[in-house]
C-alpha cells in the first residue's frame, strides 16, 4: 500500500510505502512520522492508492511510524485544505499550515491559557428582541442550511441575533463565531461567556502557540461548542458544525495579505457549502460583492433598520477645514468645544485617524530632503516615543540626524499628523481629559487590546484615540462623540475600493455613538468636503451609497460584475525590472484572452518593498476558472524569467 502525505509546507503531497506491519494503524486525516530529505518530519496522511494503480517512477520511501491511532483532521477538513490550496493557486500544504497549528508538526506541549477576559461570568439571562431582530431570527431557524446577509444598523442588536442562532441550534451541532481584529474579541468573548459559560474557546494568533494548542484539541475533541476568532478560526477542526458567523463581514481584515494570501470570509462560504450548513455574514456596512449577492438572490437579504429602543442614530457633520476656525491645523475650535463639552457632562469620545506615529515624514525645509526606507520606496514615519524614523512596511529604522544629511542644513520639519502627535497636541490643549492611544504601537503586548477597552468600559478614559481599531465593533454606551481628525487619509488612494473602505469606516465609526442613553455626535474633519462619500455618511444611507457606487463598478466592470486576480511580480534589480516587463508584457500577448481582460505589467502603487521592486499584472474577468486558468497560464510563461518571484492573489482586496 502507498500513502499520500501532506506536509505544512509550500508544496503538494508526497507518496510514501505504507510497511504491512503499521498498515492498520495508518488512517486518512492521521498524522505519520516520515523520512524528508536528510529528516523526519511529520505529516498527514490525506489518501492511499495501491501499487499496481501507482504512476510513481522513482523508488519510494517508507513512513517510519503512525503518530496517532485516529483521525485527527476531519475529510471535510482535508477537502477544505483542497480546496482552499487550488481555489487560492497555492498548494494544499501551505494551506494546511495555515489552517493547523505547527505544533501539531513539531510536538510542542499543549500550553496552559491566559486568561483573556475579566473575572468570573455570570450567565446572564436574555435581553428581550425587537420586532426586527425576532423575524430575522426566525428565517435564520427555519432553514439547516444558507447563506443569510445580516444588514444592522449599528447599534441595532446583532450579536444578540448571531447569539440566539447558536443556542437554536440541536445540542450536539457546534459554531465558529469570525471577528475581523483581536481588538473586538474583548467584548464579544464575554457576551458568549455569559450565555454558554466555558463551552467556546478563544482562537487567534494573538496566543502564545502552546495556548492556541490548547484550544485547538478542545475544539477538536468536543469539549466546548463555540470557537471565536479572527481569520485562522475558520479552519477550527470542529466535527459537527452547524453554523458559521462572519461579523463585519467587509473586513479586509479578513484577506491574509502575505504567504497564503486567502480570505477568511470566502473560505467561510466555501465551508459552509461543503458542510451543508449554514452562515452569516453580519454588517451594518456590507461589502459591495455581499450587497450585490442578497439583491439577486444568491444570499437572504435580512435587514434590521432601528436601534435597540429605537434610540436615534447620532448626528453628523461634516467640517469643511478650509472654512473652519482651528487654532492647529489638526483641531478645529469646533471639535475641541465638543470635547470639551462632552467631558464636562462626563460623556465620553472617540477619535479616529486612521494613521499611526507622529508624523508620515520629516522634511528639511532648506532643500526639501525627506528620509525614505533604503529597502521601500516610501517615507519613514517618525516616532516619537522611540525617537526613531520607521518604515511601516519592512519594519527597519534609523535614528535622525541632528542635521540634514542632503545639505547640513538645521531646519526640519515634521509633516503630517500620526496618532502620536495628535495625542501629544490633544493633551496640551486639552490637559485636564484622561487619554489613552489604540494602534498598533500601544496595542503589541498580549491582552493590551483587553486593558484598553476595560479601562474605556470603566469610564477610566474620557477620550480613546486610535487608528481604524477605534471605529469597529466596541459597544460602549458612555460615547456620544465620534470624531475623525483626517479624513482625506482615507479617501485618496489609489485603488478602486476607496470610496467604498471610507464609507464603511466613517459609517462604522458614527455608530459608536449614542448607543446609550444619551444622543450622539459625529464631526468629520476634511479638506474635501464635496467628496460624494460624505453625503451618505450624514444620512446613514448605505442604499443610496450602494447605487452610487454600483454605477461606478458597472461602468468600469470592477468586481461585483467581475473577478481580480492580481499577479505580483518581484525583482531585486530595478534595470532588470524594466526589461523583463517588456519581455513579460510579450509573452502575454501570445496568450489567448477568451473573455478576461489583462491590465500590465505595471510597476505597483508601492514599487519597493524590502528591496525588491514590484510590477503587477491585473486579470478581470467574469468566470472565475478561467481566470484562474489564465493566471497560472501567465505564471507558467514567465516563470524561467530571470531573478524573478511570482506572487499570486485571487480576489485581491489591496491593490497597492
Amino acid at each position: 500500500m502507498q500513502a499520500d502525505v501532506l506536509f505544512p509546507i509550500n508544496a503538494e503531497a508526497f507518496t510514501y510505502l505504507v510497511p504491512p506491519e503499521i498498515e492498520p494503524d495508518i488512517k486518512t486525516g492521521s498524522r505519520v512520522l516520515a523520512p524528508f530529505k536528510r529528516q523526519e518530519k511529520a505529516g498527514i496522511v490525506i489518501g492511499f492508492k495501491n501499487a499496481e494503480t501507482s504512476d510513481s517512477k522513482i523508488p519510494l520511501k517508507s513512513i517510519i511510524k503512525p503518530l496517532d491511532n485516529e483521525a485527527l483532521i476531519s475529510e471535510n477538513m482535508l477537502k477544505l485544505i483542497k480546496w482552499a490550496g487550488q481555489y487560492y493557486i497555492s498548494t494544499s500544504g501551505l494551506a494546511l499550515k495555515n489552517a493547523v497549528p505547527s505544533g501539531l508538526f513539531t510536538g510542542k506541549k499543549i500550553g496552559k491559557p491566559r486568561i483573556t477576559y475579566s473575572g468570573d461570568i455570570k450567565i446572564t439571562p436574555p435581553p428581550e428582541l425587537t420586532t426586527e431582530q425576532s423575524l430575522a431570527l426566525s428565517e435564520i431557524k427555519s432553514v439547516s442550511s444558507g447563506v443569510f446577509l445580516l444588514h444592522g444598523v449599528t447599534g441595532s442588536g446583532k450579536t444578540e441575533v448571531y447569539i440566539r442562532a447558536i443556542e437554536s441550534l440541536p445540542p450536539d451541532k457546534e459554531a465558529i463565531v469570525l471577528v475581523p481584529e483581536i481588538a473586538l474579541t474583548t467584548q464579544i468573548i464575554e457576551r458568549l461567556k455569559s450565555r454558554f459559560g466555558n463551552k467556546v474557546a478563544f482562537y487567534h494568533s494573538g496566543l502564545s502557540l502552546g495556548e492556541r494548542m490548547a484550544e485547538w484539541w478542545k475544539i477538536r475533541n468536543g469539549e466546548v461548542k463555540i470557537a471565536l476568532g479572527v481569520r485562522s478560526a475558520v479552519f477550527a477542526p470542529f466535527r459537527n458544525l452547524g453554523l458559521i458567523i462572519v461579523d463585519e463581514e467587509q473586513e479586509p481584515s479578513y484577506k491574509q495579505f502575505e504567504g497564503f494570501r486567502y480570505n477568511a470570509r470566502d473560505v467561510a462560504l466555501a465551508r459552509t457549502k461543503l458542510e451543508g450548513i449554514k452562515i452569516i455574514l453580519g454588517s451594518a456596512t456590507p461589502s459591495m460583492e455581499s450587497f450585490y449577492n442578497s439583491q439577486n438572490g444568491k444570499f437572504k437579504y435580512l435587514e434590521i433598520k432601528k436601534r435597540i429602543d429605537e434610540k436615534p442614530m447620532p448626528e453628523v457633520e461634516i467640517l469643511d477645514m478650509t472654512k473652519e476656525d482651528k487654532k492647529t491645523w489638526f483641531f478645529s475650535d469646533k471639535l475641541l468645544n465638543a470635547l470639551k463639552d462632552n467631558i464636562a457632562e462626563g460623556h465620553q469620545s472617540l477619535i479616529m485617524l486612521n494613521r499611526r506615529g507622529y508624523s508620515p515624514f520629516m522634511m528639511c525645509s532648506d532643500c526639501g530632503y525627506t528620509y525614505k526606507c533604503k529597502a521601500c520606496s516610501i517615507t519613514l514615519t517618525y516616532h516619537k516615543d522611540t525617537k526613531t524614523l520607521n518604515c511601516h512596511y519592512c519594519g527597519s529604522y534609523l535614528i535622525p540626524q541632528d542635521v540634514c544629511p542632503q545639505c547640513k542644513g538645521a531646519k526640519t520639519r515634521y509633516m503630517g499628523v500620526g496618532t502620536q502627535r495628535v495625542e501629544e497636541e490633544l493633551q496640551g490643549l486639552l490637559p485636564e481629559l484622561s487619554l489613552s492611544r489604540m494602534d498598533r504601537d500601544t496595542t503589541r503586548k498580549k491582552l493590551s487590546h483587553h486593558r484598553i477597552v476595560k479601562a474605556m468600559e470603566d469610564k477610566e478614559i474620557d477620550v480613546l484615540l486610535g487608528t481604524q481599531m477605534v471605529a469597529k465593533g466596541h459597544d460602549f454606551p458612555e460615547v456620544t462623540l465620534s470624531a475623525v481628525i483626517s479624513a482625506d487619509v482615507t479617501l485618496n488612494l489609489p485603488d478602486f475600493r476607496s470610496s467604498e473602505r471610507a464609507f464603511q469606516l466613517f459609517t462604522q465609526l458614527a455608530g459608536r455613538a449614542g448607543r446609550g442613553d444619551v444622543s450622539g455626535r459625529v464631526l468629520i474633519q476634511t479638506y474635501e468636503a464635496g467628496h460624494y462619500v460624505f453625503e451618505y455618511v450624514k444620512g446613514h444611507d448605505y442604499n443610496g451609497f450602494y447605487a452610487k457606487e454600483i454605477g461606478l463598478r458597472k461602468e468600469l466592470s470592477y468586481p461585483p460584475f467581475s473577478r481580480l486576480i492580481r499577479i505580483i511580480l518581484s525583482f531585486r534589480d530595478k534595470r532588470l525590472a524594466e526589461s523583463a516587463a517588456k519581455e513579460i508584457a510579450m509573452k502575454i500577448k501570445k496568450i489567448k484572452k477568451e473573455g478576461v481582460e489583462i491590465l500590465g505589467p505595471a510597476p505597483a502603487p508601492i514599487e519597493k518593498i524590502r528591496n525588491h521592486w514590484r510590477w503587477h499584472i491585473i486579470l478581470k474577468g467574469r468566470d472565475s476558472k478561467i481566470l484562474r486558468q489564465k493566471a497560472l497560464n501567465i505564471s507558467e510563461a514567465i516563470k524561467d524569467i530571470k531573478d524573478i518571484k511570482i506572487d499570486i492573489d485571487v480576489g485581491p482586496v489591496n491593490l497597492m
